[in-house]
């Protein structure tokens, strides 16, 4: 993690504040941009040894179908409440990719094996209407192409409306390994309509070929491809996948996302694929000719020509532990769940919920381990900002793989709560929380609300306390084992008032997460905390 000191943060908002005009470019760039808008007039780049920096809130606004060929050192230092935006100036003709018309041609990275490549640390930005068409020299990569040895980290950015005539229209790589963590890819759209012989796009969101890339805690919605992989794909590749949501995603194979040729020595774990489509195999998921282990995902609500939650093809080696497999649906009677294409293909599954259980398993005969599986229904929270989450009655909780170790698995479920509690992992994406009741029950008799912000927090959070009336107020911070670490607050609030605020200094906790626990005279009010 970077760290910038407070006389730099405070540089940049006192140039923030003191410039307040625009700058026209083209040719070479470097140094600071920190003015409201700089306008990209023709093609520019960032020369080896240089460095740009754009501070918080600057538009960085193409005037037409120009590059940003990047050789050098970029850091992008956008904060939340004030993003940096890469756009450009008329987006009509944008979503034809045959066209140049409508869009700016993203931001180029070309490292060169045996030499220190160029490197970029990008956050809090967003990347939008770029496009990489048919007439160009790269067909891949919308908004970011990288190729080679190029050291990247993406955090907090949005990656929308993009394009490419082939692959990643959000981000591409090949040969890099960036980390790309806490982004959200939407609307982005790789390939076109070929004849039978030409190449598909894979990736809407993203695509990387050759790559360790880390790719965590991201959301991937309602982008699309012509070849494998609405949300991402990999081709080659050992990447790590954990902690993502893909919802709503389209591509003919592997809707949600897909990987082929590949062997993945970490583990595919707690990501939440959900209502995703393929219009050939595998709505949630497609693996092809690819070894890895899968554990902990929830795969629900996808459809597949075949094989609505999963697909298998080419020997895929894959082992697939604790997930959920649940309201996936096919074109035929079977295979709503898992499709296999070949017998060479042998999944084994543990500890899973798979609906229809193997009736539901369709194409080849399965030649695979089936232990400690069920078929009950996964019982689903259904309501609240995780309604994926188990209910207090699920068939799901403690019921996953006894020793879960050596899928070496994150420290935190989907929603930032520990991955173990009361001693056995649980099925999914989401550990039942066993300090914070999510029964709609409690809910309903307990009407006021509990919330914490930032979340998660680094130096502070502000607490507020809506909707109570007159009493007795006790609010405890309480760490995953249940121990008190603080008492907040331990008072008495008059009427009148209409919430009860406070903040809760935190630079001084342990990283992890906590849960803010308030007793008053009408009940009790819990909120979970993460503190980095």
């Amino acid at each position: 993690m970077r760290v910038y000191s407070l006389a730099f943060c405070c540089f940049f908002l006192f140039a923030k504040v003191s410039s307040g005009q625009n700058l026209s470019v083209e040719g070479e760039v470097m140094g600071l941009w920190n003015y409201d808008t700089v306008k990209v007039i023709g093609n520019i780049f960032l020369s080896e040894g240089a460095t740009l920096m754009i501070g918080p809130g600057v538009v960085v606004q193409f005037q037409g179908y120009y590059n940003f060929l990047v050789q050098g050192d970029i850091q992008v230092l956008g904060i939340p409440e004030d993003p940096v935006r890469f756009t450009v100036d008329d987006t009509t003709g944008l979503y034809d990719p045959g066209t140049p018309e409508g869009a700016w041609n993203g931001i180029t990275f070309l490292g060169t094996e045996g030499k220190a490549g160029p490197s970029a640390w990008m956050e809090h930005a967003r990347f939008e209407y770029a496009k990489a068409w048919e007439g160009d020299t790269l067909h891949h990569g919308g908004a970011i192409f990288m190729a080679g040895p190029v050291q990247a980290t993406i955090l907090n950015c949005a990656f929308v409306d993009n394009i490419s005539f082939l692959s990643g229209a959000g981000i591409y790589f090949n040969g890099a390994s960036p980390r790309v963590e806490q982004c959200f890819f939407s609307g982005n759209r790789a390939g076109h309509t070929p004849p039978l012989e030409e190449q598909y796009g894979y990736g809407g969101g993203l695509c990387g070929l050759n790559t360790k890339a880390v790719i965590r805690e991201n959301v991937f919605l309602a982008n699309a491809s012509t070849g494998i992989g609405g949300g991402l794909s990999f081709d080659l590749s050992d990447p790590l996948i954990e902690n993502n949501i893909f919802e709503a995603n389209d591509s003919p194979l592997g809707g949600g996302f897909g990987i082929l040729r590949s062997q993945v020595s970490g583990t595919i774990t707690n990501n939440l694929v959900i209502n995703n489509t393929a219009m050939f195999f595998g709505g949630g998921i497609a693996l092809i000719t690819s070894r890895a282990n899968v554990s902990g995902n929830t795969i629900v609500g996808n459809y597949g020509g075949y094989g609505g939650g999963l697909y298998f093809n080419a020997e895929a080696a894959v082992n697939v532990f604790n997930t959920i497999l649940w309201d996936n649906w096919a074109n035929g009677p079977t295979g709503g769940s898992v499709y296999i294409w070949d017998a060479l293909s042998i999944p084994n599954f543990y500890n899973c919920i798979i609906e229809g259980g193997l009736e539901l398993i369709d194409g080849a005969a399965f030649l695979g381990e089936y232990v400690d599986n069920i078929t009950a229904d996964p019982g689903f929270a259904g309501a609240g900002e995780w309604p994926w989450q188990l209910h207090p009655s699920s068939p799901a909780i403690n019921t996953g793989t006894e020793d879960p170790g050596f899928l070496m698995l994150p420290e935190t479920d989907l929603a930032g709560n520990p991955r173990i509690q009361l001693g056995r992992i649980d099925m999914g994406a989401f550990e039942s929380d066993s300090i914070l009741d999510t029964s709609q029950e409690m809910i309903a008799a307990n009407p006021f609300g509990l919330l914490v912000n930032p979340n998660p927090a680094r130096t502070y959070a502000s607490l507020r306390l809506l909707n109570f009336s007159q009493g007795s107020v006790r609010i405890l911070l309480v760490d995953t084992g249940g121990q008190v670490q603080e008492v907040i607050h331990d008072g008495f609030l008059a009427t009148g008032e209409p919430e009860f605020c406070l903040e809760l200094p935190v630079s001084g906790l342990a990283k992890g997460v906590y849960y803010v626990v308030a007793h008053t005279s009408r009940g009790k009010a819990s909120a979970r905390l993460v503190v980095l």
